[in-house]
């Protein structure tokens, strides 16, 4: 390790200000003030007690103390030696009380002897912390600065704590169990009760949230990520208060040897660019003419069918007859408005729970859950007797139709819509 050292031209005695540098490859860590009497064995004496990651400061007036003070905001401690000897030593204390703030918190320390311990002590308070009587042992002292400096960080957590409630977004902390130890906002998701002194602290998802399908959710990912250290990050949807879109992002924290001790989380609502990503896929997905899904879906959704459909499955093929006459005679919107009538005529037809797909110009396929044989040849049978009753132009409606089923996913779906469309073809030579 590459160590620096560098001081002013005049010694500790003859100099009212003094700066020590001392850091790893010019990186320091934290500074440190010490305000003494410039007794300058005393001040390396106190250097070699701590880690060479440091920036040492020192002082032997008030005036030079408060200017070092705010050349430096971010002095993690401070130290002062026989604070009862220094006139005036209270300007710097309530200084440096007024001046902690959100992002840098300095902790006091002061530096006593047997004499002067009685007057040295009525100091404390604030960020005076503590009081260490000489002879000082190292050990003692390294550790009495790292509890000082532990100490002014988690008071300033606690404000730090106060200032995210200010975000739109929550920031929570939970434990390897998953239940909650701190959270910046308490959304109206929560089930508060009516007890004034509710807490989050020491809950799970499931033991507040009003939304207990949510709440398993949440509770599996909290444990699925203890176990393997994966953060997450997914979307849900609550409806509690109208529709709301919560995206919720979990990384793991960690213990020194590799073990997960908690989770770190944030929670942003994206209701508005979830519901504009929502419209945006509808439309990707859609066939502006006929509302119905379009052959880019098809695709999509053939390839998971498992996923999203029961089976014994039935599949449709259907046909528009006469559209070419119909577009040469009366031109093509009156065609379009052919199309979306024997689509009407499908629709009517078949369950509500069918996927209906146009996979071409007069071309659409349906899918049909829990199918049988008998009731898709009703269907088709009662969707032929019904399109009697639609006409455009005083021509009347005429759809060729087929079907067959898949028994199971295992199945040949391009088989079976092979089938479907044989029908299908086999309908319309039928009508001549």
């Amino acid at each position: 390790m590459r160590r620096y050292l560098k001081k002013s031209a005049q010694t500790c005695h003859s100099a009212p200000l003094v700066v020590y540098l001392a850091g790893n490859g010019g990186i320091f860590v934290k500074k440190i003030l010490l305000i003494y009497k410039g007794q300058e064995a005393f001040c390396e004496e106190l250097k070699t007690m701590l880690e060479p990651n440091r920036m040492w400061l020192t002082a032997t007036t008030i005036e030079d103390s408060l200017e070092i003070i705010k050349a430096h905001p971010d002095i993690a401690t401070v130290l002062i030696d026989t604070p009862s000897e220094y006139p005036g030593i209270r300007r710097v204390i309530d200084h440096i009380n007024v001046g902690n703030n959100y992002v840098y918190s300095a902790s006091i320390l002061l530096l006593t002897d047997t004499n002067h311990v009685e007057q040295d002590i009525s100091f404390l308070g604030g960020a005076v912390l503590d009081c260490i009587q000489k002879p000082i042992w190292p050990a003692i002292f390294r550790s009495r600065i790292d509890n000082a400096e532990k100490c002014i960080s988690s008071v300033s957590f606690s404000e730090f704590a106060e200032m995210l409630k200010a975000l739109p977004a929550n920031i929570y902390l939970k434990d390897s169990f998953g239940r909650y130890v701190f959270s910046s906002q308490t959304w109206h998701h929560l089930d508060t009760g009516e007890n004034p002194d509710w807490t989050i602290r020491g809950k799970t998802d499931l033991d507040i949230r009003k939304d207990k399908e949510n709440a398993k959710l949440a509770l599996a990912s909290d444990l699925e990520l203890i176990r393997t250290g994966k953060g997450t990050s997914y979307v849900i949807e609550e409806t509690d208060a109208g529709q709301e879109f919560l995206q919720i992002i979990k990384e793991p924290l960690f213990y020194e040897d590799g073990r997960v001790r908690g989770i770190i989380a944030l929670i942003n609502n994206v209701t508005e660019q979830e519901q504009l990503r929502r419209k945006l896929r509808e439309q990707s997905i859609t066939d502006q003419m006929t509302g119905v899904y379009n052959r880019t879906y098809y695709a999509e959704f053939v390839q998971q069918l498992s996923e999203h459909m029961s089976f014994p499955m039935g599949i449709i093929s259907a046909d528009c007859d006469n559209l070419k006459k119909i577009n040469d005679t009366y031109g093509h919107m009156v065609g379009d408005e052919y199309i979306r009538m024997c689509l009407m005529l499908l629709r009517v037809g078949l369950p509500e729970n069918s996927i209906l797909f146009r996979i071409g110009g007069d071309e659409f396929v349906a899918l049909v859950p829990e199918a049988t044989e008998p009731t898709l040849q009703k269907m088709l049978d009662d969707i032929r007797e019904n399109a009697a009753t639609y006409q455009v132009k005083g021509r009347q409606l005429s759809v060729s139709l087929g079907f067959s089923i898949m028994r199971s996913a295992a199945d040949d779906f391009a088989e079976h819509l092979k089938l479907s469309d044989t029908q299908m073809y086999e309908d319309k030579r039928r009508k001549g």
